[in-house]
């Protein structure tokens, strides 16, 4: 996006100040001749241990300055690092409402945010991104590429580093207030940042405090009510769209086994269900979730020992996030079919129904989820001889999470509610209520049968780190001492959750959950060497090879995982660097992945059996199971969802991976401010831990020859909540319960091309930059399971399978960037580009199975003087709104396009 690193030989510009400049332009360092690098300062690079002169090497990485951040518009951190092309699929951010949970994550390459490491300082990080101190971070650094030799689980598809401004001097006061054109959507924010030093060392402190006002669905045209498709004309195809909603209604629809599914017609029998009797789930549920969050960050450094040749250095990192956020949905229903005997006033059927029926009066399910997250890093670091760079440091971090929720309904009193007898028989009863009509919910029946769950979650993580490294003195090649660095690492985590009382018994509906506790540690040893092979010939200026390779033991997995790293940079000429890299890389399951509680979710899928009778693509044996179920040939059901049983697996395996990049960077002498950036990805991960898609185990089941697939065994009715036992269909012909716990599967396979262009000049008494940085998507496979068909999502929009949910995978992604600054003001623009999307399950008489460019532009302006930075802008200039898509959720890809529309925004830095 902006600018790329901190190459030594780089900085062709200054900007106005910290809080608002532009990027800062850089060009690739230069070979340092042996003779001179012993004056200069060494240093370590993300992605590798060994300290060295410049900032290239064998791998990519990019960083971005906080006066990038300022600079893009973005408000916060997330939504800087989500915005880059590198990040594709589904992003879990913040705003996320349904599905999310507060929780900021990064997904590169599309391959999910659990196989992105996220870093603070070199160290592995919780990875929930909204807890980093934003006002202290000095820049990012991300590495796209597998990392797992050098940081043990998890850098399969990259490494997001978030590094702190460690020797800040005075004070600053960030604020900053935004809102959508709407006037809606408010968020404020303060940071502020101080810091002193003196001849022994120095301290920093920061805080940020920041609120976000909610958005509703019916806030927004394209989310105000779940589009239904209708074919105006009658040729088959549609054309237009109504507004639809759930077939669990207000008043309630009812089933009954002589007329079917519909509405009361009031003359005892059932008729149709409509549009206009679904009910508007969209427009109660938030689009934009509100928060409110503190953070709070210190880190110091003091020198014990300077000896001259040896020196000793304490250093401590402490912080702490206090986030308060809250989700809101539709109202609960009926879902199961609560059971209406003919004794019910409300029942005119002359035989026992089941009513399906929002319960609007109680105003919409809610959660409210406070989290406390604090860490504490402590250590000492050194040098001994000039030559030996060491350090030690120990991080405990320690996160909980309050979970309030409201709205959920008890489902055995429901069903005593709609029973005259059962209810007469409860002394607690407070009436019998007719679910068949609006407004017959009175507060008494409410206050019994609506109950409030709390429930909560504690996770810790230690992590004690020793390395060391340094080079083997006389022992060099022609070209110059061989490097290394070597260490090692234990890392423990721990995981508590304690689900609320009637959770825990089952007693409400859709959020059964049992309490689970679970625990491991990791023991790993690693080794880094980096071989200066030739140097100051001719078409070899520099050839660096680097070799690595890291023995990690979990004690939740049978045996040690050993990854190599080999990476090669070869600058033929002083203008031109080649470089490649090819490592192994592992990932072990998440202590939630392992231990997490199981629970009931509705779930969206396709069913295989809808409309088999006229499905030219049905097969045969598809046509008899489904009969063979008690399904009529033109059998369509009511909802898309069905309930699942999801959680963890204490026997998952870990993934592994392999990953090759190839490289070159062109920064010519002639052409000052100039850089190009060409790399390839190839990555493949095999035993891929996730879940299989609802879709696909019962489309695998109900094709094989008497219900013969092993999936099968994953379709269980409702016995004994998710165990084997129970009917595969319900009363309606939906599934009745289908176990979507977590396990190894298949493999992904990503590959593609990255690039940075960067040009800079000084012009018309300021200074011009450019910069172009983007990612072409050559394949983005998964093959779910053995025997199943390979999907190849490159272009497509679907199922998230690494993140879940609905993802788009666009081919093309690309920021442009360019601004000017002169004197005491800096413009900026901004734009992003992703190119269309096919829906990878199309349906031809669908209304749309695509979505076209995107383009989103940017702009803002800052102002210097004295010691304040006033600036201001407007993202999404020309208020794009997400599009509408057939298959989206809701008719739209939440987790793709920016929700908010327009956004304009002040703030203001001052410095002390």
């Amino acid at each position: 996006m902006y600018k790329n690193s901190f190459l030594t030989n780089s900085v062709r510009f200054a900007l106005i100040s910290g809080a608002a400049a532009t990027a800062v332009i850089s060009a690739p360092a230069a070979f340092a001749a042996e003779e001179e690098a012993k004056d200069v300062e060494r240093i370590s690079v993300t992605g590798s241990r060994i300290k060295r002169t410049d900032m290239e090497n064998a791998v990519p990485l990019t960083s971005f300055t906080a006066a990038d951040i300022m600079a893009s518009g973005a408000p916060t951190l997330e939504q800087f690092v989500q915005a880059l092309p590198l990040a594709n699929g589904g992003q879990y951010g913040s705003n996320v409402n349904n599905g999310g949970t507060g929780t900021v994550t990064m997904n590169l390459r599309g391959l999910g945010d659990t196989r992105t490491l996220v870093l603070v300082n070199g160290r592995r990080y919780s990875g929930d991104i909204s807890t980093v101190p934003m006002a202290a971070v000095k820049r990012v650094d991300i590495l796209r590429d597998g990392a797992s030799t050098i940081y043990g689980s998890d850098a399969i598809a990259g490494v997001v580093n978030f590094v702190t401004n460690d020797d800040f001097e005075g004070a600053q006061v960030d604020v900053r207030y935004q809102q959508s054109s709407e006037g809606d959507g408010e968020t404020k924010s303060v940071n502020f940042l101080t810091g002193t030093s003196s001849d022994k060392g120095n301290i920093i402190f920061s805080g940020t405090y920041e609120t976000r006002e909610a958005i509703y669905g019916s806030q927004r045209d394209f989310s105000s009510c779940p589009p239904s498709e209708v074919d105006n004309d009658g040729d088959g195809n549609n054309d237009g769209l109504v507004c639809g909603g759930s077939g669990t209604t207000m008043p309630g629809s009812a089933w009954s086994p002589s007329h079917g599914f519909g509405q009361l017609d009031g003359n005892g029998g059932i008729r149709p269900l409509t549009d206009e009797d679904k009910f508007n789930y969209a427009a109660l549920s938030i689009l934009y979730q509100p928060l409110e969050k503190h953070s709070f960050f210190t880190q110091g450094n003091y020198e014990l020992i300077d000896e001259g040749f040896s020196t000793v250095n304490f250093f401590t990192e402490a912080a702490y996030t206090n986030r308060i956020s809250n989700q809101q949905m539709a109202p609960v229903g009926t879902f199961w079919g609560v059971e209406v005997p003919t004794t019910n006033p409300g029942n005119d059927l002359g035989e026992t129904a089941y009513a399906y029926r929002r319960l609007a009066e109680t105003g919409g399910r809610t959660w409210e989820r406070e989290v406390n997250e604090f860490n504490l890093t402590m250590g000492f670091n050194g040098e001994f001889a000039n030559e030996w760079y060491w350090d030690v440091s120990y991080m405990r971090s320690q996160r909980r999470t309050d979970t309030n929720a409201g709205g959920r309904v008890h489902q055995e009193r429901a069903g005593i509610l709609t029973s005259p007898e059962l209810c007469a028989a409860n002394d607690e009863c407070p009436g019998v209520w007719n679910p068949f009509a609006s407004n017959t919910l009175t507060q008494e029946m409410q206050d019994w049968i609506i109950v409030p769950m709390t429930s909560n979650s504690k996770g810790e993580d230690t992590q004690l780190q020793v390395n060391i490294a340094g080079d083997f003195g006389d022992l060099e090649l022609p070209a110059g001492p061989i490097s290394w660095a070597a260490g090692y690492e234990r890392l423990t985590t721990s995981y508590v959750s304690i689900p609320d009382g009637a959770a825990g018994l089952g007693a409400i509906y859709g959020v059964s959950a049992e309490g689970t506790e679970g625990a491991y540690s990791t023991d790993a040893y690693y080794a880094e060497l980096n071989f200066p092979i030739l140097a100051d010939l001719p078409f070899a200026k520099s050839v660096n090879l680097t070799v690595a390779a890291r023995n990690t033991d979990v004690s939740v997995i049978k045996d040690n995982e050993v990854t190599t790293k080999f990476g090669l940079e070869w600058r033929p000429v002083d203008d031109i660097l080649v470089r490649g890299s090819l490592s192994e890389g592992f990932r072990t399951p998440s202590i939630s992945t392992l231990f997490a509680p199981r629970a009931n979710s509705a779930t969206s899928y396709s069913d295989p059996c809808e409309n088999y009778g006229t499905n030219a693509g049905a097969s045969a044996t598809l046509k008899a199971n489904c009969a063979a179920d008690g399904l009529a040939p033109d059998w369509s059901p009511i909802t898309d969802q069905a309930s699942a049983w999801v959680g963890g697996n204490p026997d998952i395996g870990p993934e592994k991976s392999t990953s090759l990049s190839v490289g070159v960077v062109y920064s010519p002498d002639y052409l000052e401010g100039f850089s190009v950036t060409l790399d390839y990805y190839d990555i493949e991960i095999t035993d891929v831990i996730g879940s299989l898609g609802m879709g696909t185990i019962a489309t695998e089941c109900y094709n094989s020859e008497n219900f013969s697939s092993p999936m099968c065994d994953q379709i269980k009715g409702p016995a004994a909540y998710g165990e084997q036992g129970g009917e595969r269909r319900n009363s309606l012909g939906n599934l009745s319960g289908v176990d979507l716990s977590t396990q190894n599967l298949g493999f992904f396979n990503a590959s593609g091309i990255d690039f940075d262009i960067n040009y800079a000049f000084d012009v018309a008494n300021g200074t011009l930059d450019f910069n172009l940085e983007g990612t072409r998507a050559l394949t983005l496979e998964h093959l779910e399971a053995e025997g199943l068909e390979k999907t190849s999502l490159a272009g497509y929009y679907g199922n998230d399978v690494a993140n879940g949910g609905k993802g788009s995978f666009p081919e093309w992604k690309a920021a442009f960037r360019t601004s000017f600054s002169a004197d005491d003001w800096t413009v900026t623009y901004n734009m992003h580009y992703q190119s269309s999307v096919d829906d990878y399950a199309p349906i031809e008489t669908n209304l749309s199975n695509s979505v076209g460019t995107m383009l989103y532009h940017d702009i803002n302006a800052s102002y210097y003087f004295s010691n304040i930075t006033l600036s201001g802008g407007i993202n999404n200039l020309t208020d794009e709104q997400p599009p509408y898509v057939s298959n989206g959720t809701n008719g739209y890809l939440i987790q793709s396009h920016r929700l908010t529309g327009r956004q304009y925004y002040v703030s203001a830095s001052v410095k002390f």
